[in-house]
């Protein structure tokens, strides 16, 4: 008889968990997704930046903030604030200049039509000489080196984009900042005093170059008090195809004729430009900026299991206006991953039994300005990380290709289709790895885990993943519109956002509600 009560009241427990599972879930609905969003990332939010006209993302914290409130969330820090003081450094445009002077100390050119990445967090001033270093560019494989037999050390090294495989390759094959980034390593390893980058005169896509100036005269951020800053030592310096012709004009050469010998010969044809020095002032401005973490917590319902938590994540900043005044409303990027939170929020609330553990919704800030929302709350958790099971982040949930992506594609710019799911975890969890498997496929969601490698530190669950704690990562993609202005409300498939934001919600309440937490079987290597 005792055998048969408990048959019968593990069948009850589970047939209320499942009953309460699929009452929270209706309440993620289609509706509530499109109307959060549509606030969230309307015009009026200028992009949900630090420095635009309008306080977008101190609107939207409130916001944020006022819906917690209004589901009657507990606070997870002073009135759902988490206050992340950090450090501002911008570029003083102006007073920012490059002149080029010649051997009699006479100024025959000046300019301000140009911009610079990294560097001295302080102001900076360089006076030196020029060199030509052709595309500043080398190949093992081939031993074209463009910097080979050329003195650097203590100079300005000047240098077209791309290389000179690309350049004379059919097709369009545009400009690719990894390789631009590891032309600035080089130039830093030789002793440059700078490096200064000019399109070269065969590509016509400047899109790129222009997102970058945004981002470089966005300034520079990071946490206040941070023991380190992590700068290039070196400056980056974007100009226009006349600084460059200006620059060249001693040695009686343009950029276009140089580059044609180049590629014609197949072989460097850098020096030195004499006769000349560059002076560039690159001045900066300091200053404080107090950025804002939404945080509600959900207590759990077991007197014990309470202590420890669930972690959703999602940042809820963007990138601002472009110089045109267009807004970058970041519709996918991220407003959908901050309002799917508030949806996994409602649904944990409506519940009428809580789940055993707490839950956490920490919405952070600054991910676009180096992940330091995120950083900061690993610092200053509301549960202790070593009570704190896993994070569950959401960062571009609301897109869908018309099929399928190709299971041998490991590119990063990659859209699910209809059904997929990409996940990035650090796998230090074969339990949560089966259970959000076993989840997926009752919910129809083919989950492809590629990218985990290559994203792991692309976003918020990052700073969870180094302290050790199990991370899963939710995303439909990446898209033509990423960090685009054209990332816009009309391109959203606010059906497939349901479903992934209601998976989101079950791999948390599983989690939250077993018995015993669960096992990191393949810890962080720290």
């Amino acid at each position: 008889m005792r055998t048969k009560f408990s048959f019968l009241f593990i069948f009850l427990f589970v047939s209320t968990v499942l009953f309460g599972q699929q009452k929270a879930i209706k309440t993620i609905t289609e509706n509530d997704l499109k109307a959060h969003l549509e606030f969230i990332a309307s015009d009026l939010m200028q992009g949900r930046e630090f420095t635009t006209e309008v306080p977008g993302l101190d609107l939207t914290a409130d916001y944020l903030r006022t819906q917690c409130m209004k589901m009657g969330l507990n606070p997870g820090s002073d009135n759902f604030i988490q206050h992340v003081g950090m450090e501002m450094i911008k570029p003083d445009l102006d007073n920012t200049s490059f002149k080029i002077v010649n051997s009699t100390g006479e100024t025959t050119f000046a300019s301000k039509d140009f911009f610079a990445l990294f560097g001295p967090a302080k102001s900076d001033t360089i006076e030196t000489g020029v060199v030509f270093a052709g595309y500043g560019w080398y190949n093992d494989q081939t031993k074209y080196n463009d910097t080979e037999g050329l003195d650097i050390k203590g100079k300005v090294v000047l240098a077209m984009t791309r290389n000179i495989e690309q350049s004379t390759a059919s097709g369009d094959n545009g400009i690719e900042l990894s390789m631009e980034m590891r032309k600035l390593s080089k130039a830093l390893m030789g002793g440059a005093k700078a490096l200064i980058l000019v399109p070269d005169p065969l590509v016509s896509d400047s899109e790129q170059l222009t997102s970058v100036r945004k981002y470089a005269e966005g300034g520079q951020f990071s946490l206040k008090g941070a023991v380190s800053r992590k700068t290039v030592p070196m400056p980056l310096i974007i100009g226009a195809s006349e600084l460059a012709d200006k620059l060249l004009s001693a040695s009686g050469k343009t950029l276009a004729k140089l580059q044609k010998e180049i590629n014609e010969s197949g072989s460097p044809k850098s020096f030195e430009i004499e006769g000349e020095t560059v002076q560039i002032m690159l001045p900066k401005i300091v200053s404080d900026v107090d950025g804002k973490n939404v945080v509600a917590v959900i207590e759990g319902s077991d007197p014990v299991l309470k202590n420890e938590c669930v972690v959703y994540t999602a940042h809820y900043d963007h990138l601002g206006m472009n110089a045109s005044s267009e807004v970058y409303n970041g519709a996918d990027d991220n407003g959908t991953g901050t309002v799917s939170l508030l949806e996994i929020a409602e649904a944990f609330q409506s519940m009428k039994k809580k789940p055993r553990r707490s839950i956490v919704f920490a919405w952070v800030t600054a991910e676009e300005k180096g992940l330091l929302g995120s950083d900061y709350y690993s610092q200053h958790p509301v549960f202790p990380l070593d009570k704190t099971l896993v994070d569950i982040n959401m960062d571009m949930v609301g897109r869908s290709a018309e099929t399928e992506v190709d299971p041998d594609n490991d590119s990063e710019d990659q859209l699910a289709g209809p059904n997929g799911l990409f996940v990035v975890t650090g796998k230090q969890s074969s339990e949560l790895i089966d259970l959000s498997q076993k989840l997926s496929k009752e919910q129809g969601l083919v989950l492809n885990d590629k990218l985990s490698a290559k994203l792991l530190n692309r976003s918020d669950y990052y700073h969870f993943y180094k302290h050790g704690i199990p991370v899963f990562g939710l995303s439909t993609g990446i898209h033509e519109d990423y960090h685009k202005v054209t990332d816009e409300l009309d391109k959203i498939d606010y059906h497939k956002m349901k479903r992934v934001t209601g998976y989101a919600f079950l791999v948390g309440e599983k989690v939250a509600n077993q018995k015993k937490r669960i096992v990191v079987d393949k810890p962080t290597s720290k």
